[in-house]
């Protein structure tokens, strides 16, 4: 099969490879042979069709095909609805009231294209009951609904969803991602025949449009694909089926996922990596994109293509029919291939005929679409996990003492909150956490540090009561003291005798030891540990000390800030200072609040912001009580002080036994209590 474009430079259709998925599909045209001749006058690429064939219902049918390659897009303008920009081989029409809908309808029916209709959820459904009261009194075009609104998981659970609901999108996605958003629609429209509306009972819309909101609320992936094999058993009164998910592992196909249902009404699932070849009807499935549907007759024949028992379905009875069709995404892209053997009708074994093609179709489409959204909704869930993780990384370098910190109490957040869970006694016995709070634990546990990036690093990793700048500063001044002491003692003695000399020389080195007495101890205090009350006394001393200068000022060993460091009765941090550390709290809630969490982690932000408050009210930074604390934030403060008393990567401290943590962590809740 030849493919040319005649009057024409360059070819966007011989540029996407149309050239070859034409020739192969004009294959499947009965009588169709010999050369066919694109026109592309004024940019349309599919405005005529020139096939030399042996038979005119062969090239009525082709032409046919050709123009729903590309649906009408009708545009129902309202006050609530905003047209997007569309690239040039769109072709759609806005219209304005019902009398433009019908006209373009007609239009559609002349150029025997099929209808997308873009319309608000508040305009839906009169015109769908136009548009099917129109079907029912002369010939249509197929066409399916595309609805936009605010809210489309809202909009799903409406019982009355229209018949023929191709997609529900909001007003920002039709603005922001209309390229994509009509591929997609393209694309799921081009296996849509215009026997097939008329096929589907309104009692069959009806249970799709049921199983649709079902699949669209399960966030589980596996339960998902479980979930479409029984749905779809159920829906065609199969005896069995299979679902086999397509991957691509380092550049070629691989079936994934192996979902079957074993019988007694047991769908198991497996983990397989096969690759994608021609040699099973699944893998023929996914690289030619055509639904199949076999009869064997004595469930023993096997027509092309030839049935792989490692991949196909395995049936225990006798396989008498198999249908198998693909489920595509936005792109076109075969996503899975789902299959159902022995169709039962009235306890019999029977084959699957048209009108179930036509069903299985509009599954397969809806299908898809949640298979799509799943991963879409995993690729997004990995994208955040991998920028929460980045950001630990990145705070936690700033304080390496603390390495690891988060995810070791993000680690036992969870534990401790699947444990209460299974607890059957106590205070706690019907506290039940479902996946989703955990996983807000999870995630709350991993940023509950977060606000440490705005704390001065200086601060954040002080291991001392004096900085390292400020112990320099004081070593200089002891050595200037010392200095003075000996120009002083100098300038005296060669005016002096013997016995004044040796009571001038004395009198130095007491000057000289003192100093030294004063480094020791500066250097002392300066360790985090408790401060005892006669060195406290002695910092007194040295702040005391003064050493006079020629222009008649005076030199402080110790200024106040450096006195008020040392004078630390515990630990490294001024008062400030360990305010300022406290203050990550508040950097960490004011961080979050700024995110636009889901519906499933509304309560994130305040779960981390708690993680520093007591039963007792002594906690900061909001001094909350017991019952004002929640649970998981409660969970998460045990972890988190259990880190901070067994880590063994603290330069402040050794780390504590478990057993003594845990005593502590008993003595401290009976306290606050």
């Amino acid at each position: 099969m030849e493919i040319s474009f005649p009057g024409t430079q360059v070819s966007p259709l011989k540029l996407a490879g149309w050239d070859q998925r034409l020739a192969s599909r004009v294959e499947s045209f009965e009588g169709c042979s010999g050369r066919v001749a694109i026109d592309l006058q004024g940019g349309q690429e599919f405005l005529s069709a020139l096939l030399f064939s042996s038979s005119k219902e062969s090239l009525e049918k082709f032409r046919t095909y050709l123009c729903m390659q590309q649906p009408l897009f009708v545009f129902y303008e309202t006050s609530g609805m905003m047209i997007p920009e569309l690239s040039g081989d769109t072709h759609f029409v806005v219209t304005k009231s019902p009398d433009h809908i019908l006209s373009a309808v007609q239009k559609a029916q002349q150029e025997n294209q099929v209808i997308v209709f873009l319309v608000t959820e508040f305009e839906c459904y009169r015109l769908s009951k136009l548009m099917e009261a129109r079907a029912a009194r002369e010939k249509c075009p197929p066409f399916s609904w595309v609805v936009v609104c605010e809210k489309p998981d809202v909009f799903l659970r409406n019982p009355h969803i229209p018949r023929g609901l191709l997609d529900v999108v909001s007003q920002k996605q039709l603005m922001s991602e209309t390229q994509t958003l009509f591929s997609k629609f393209t694309a799921l429209m081009r296996d849509f025949s215009p026997p097939e509306l008329s096929r589907i009972s309104s009692q069959t819309l009806q249970k799709l449009n049921e199983i649709l909101v079902k699949l669209t609320a399960e966030r589980d992936p596996k339960n998902l694909l479980v979930g479409t094999l029984s749905e779809a058993i159920e829906l065609l009164n199969a005896q069995g089926g299979t679902l086999l998910v397509v991957s691509e592992e380092e550049g070629e196909l691989v079936f994934k996922y192996h979902v079957q249902d074993t019988g007694e009404n047991r769908i198991v699932l497996n983990e397989i990596s096969q690759p994608v070849q021609e040699n099973s009807v699944c893998g023929y499935v996914v690289l030619t994109g055509k639904t199949t549907n076999l009869s064997f007759g004595d469930g023993r024949s096997a027509p092309h293509p030839v049935i792989n028992r490692l991949i196909d379905h395995q049936q225990g009875a006798p396989m008498m029919s198999l249908i198998s069709i693909p489920l595509k995404d936005s792109r076109g892209d075969c996503r899975a291939v789902l299959q159902l053997c022995n169709k039962m009708s009235e306890g019999k074994i029977s084959s699957f005929d048209e009108d179930d093609e036509s069903i299985l179709r509009s599954f397969a489409t809806q299908a898809a679409i949640c298979l799509e959204s799943s991963d879409i909704y995993i690729e997004v869930q990995k994208l955040f996990e991998g920028f929460v993780r980045a950001s630990i990384t990145a705070i936690e370098s700033r304080d390496p003492s603390t390495g690891g910190h988060s995810e070791r109490v993000a680690s036992m957040s969870i534990a401790l909150a699947r444990a209460t869970t299974e607890v059957n006694t106590g205070i706690y016995r019907s506290v039940k956490f479902k996946e989703q709070e955990i996983k807000e634990l999870e995630y709350a546990a991993l940023l509950h540090d977060f606000g440490k990036i705005g704390i001065r690093e200086e601060v954040l990793v002080k291991s001392k009561k004096l900085y390292a700048h400020q112990l320099d500063g004081i070593r200089e001044r002891l050595q200037t003291f010392k200095a003075a002491a000996k120009i002083n003692y100098l300038e005296q003695v060669i005016h002096l005798g013997p016995t004044a000399k040796l009571k001038l020389e004395q009198e130095y080195n007491y000057q000289v030891q003192k100093i030294e007495q004063y480094w020791k101890l500066i250097l002392s205090a300066n360790e985090p540990n408790i401060l005892h009350k006669e060195n406290e006394k002695l910092l007194d001393q040295i702040r005391d000390e003064k050493l006079a200068l020629p222009d008649g000022s005076q030199l402080s060993l110790l200024n106040d800030e450096e006195y008020l460091a040392l004078s630390v009765t515990q630990g490294s941090l001024t008062e400030l200072e360990r305010l300022e550390i406290e203050s990550h709290v508040r950097h960490t809630y004011q961080f979050l609040k700024m995110i636009p969490w889901t519906r499933d982690f509304r309560g994130l932000t305040e779960i981390a912001y708690c993680h520093h408050e007591k039963l007792d009210g002594s906690g900061y930074p909001r001094g909350l009580t017991n019952h004002e604390i929640p649970l998981q934030s409660k969970i998460m403060t045990i972890a988190d002080i259990f880190d901070a008393l067994t880590a063994a990567d603290r330069w402040y401290k050794e780390a504590v036994p478990v057993e003594k943590a845990l005593e502590i962590l008993a003595k401290k809740s009976k306290r606050e209590n």
